[in-house]
């Protein structure tokens, strides 16, 4: 769902995984979980960097079909654990590319997990539409097939 805050646009989207919290959890911020699965289908994302700690930075190289690299960093605001997760969002190689933020509560619902995330502080809605795509893609695929 896309809304609008302080003359923002909000992206909200959330997804129940039938497993404990702390293995979706770790499917966030362990490096070689994550690159498993992050990213559209059909691409491939190498970790150059990822720090995660409040303040660590990371650096994500997402390889299109069409041989494209995707270049995303930022860094972590907040940490706690099988809980929440927030990180800045910068798409490095795209012209006027704004720094966004997303954060991530995980919920535990008897024994399974309700993500809900939020992705804030784009300045158009044509921007949170897409990255509303590919955060279902991503969430609904990648994740999805990773953790079950």
């Amino acid at each position: 769902m896309i809304t609008m805050q302080n003359g923002k646009f909000l992206l909200a989207v959330h997804h129940i995984y039938r497993t404990d919290r702390e293995r979706v959890f770790q499917a966030w911020i362990v490096k070689e979980q994550l690159e498993q699965w992050w990213g559209l289908k059909g691409f491939k994302t190498t970790i150059e960097q990822m720090d995660v700690s409040p303040g660590g930075k990371y650096r994500f190289v997402m390889q299109a079909p069409n041989g494209f690299a995707h270049v995303l960093e930022g860094h972590y605001v907040e940490i706690v654990p099988n809980e929440k997760l927030s990180f800045t969002w910068h798409w490095v190689n795209e012209v006027d590319a704004e720094e966004t933020l997303v954060t991530i509560q995980f919920l535990d619902k008897e024994g399974q997990t309700e993500l809900i995330l939020n992705h804030t502080n784009f300045s158009t809605e044509k921007e949170a539409k897409r990255h509303n795509k590919g955060w279902k893609n991503s969430l609904n695929s990648g994740l999805c097939d990773y953790i079950h």
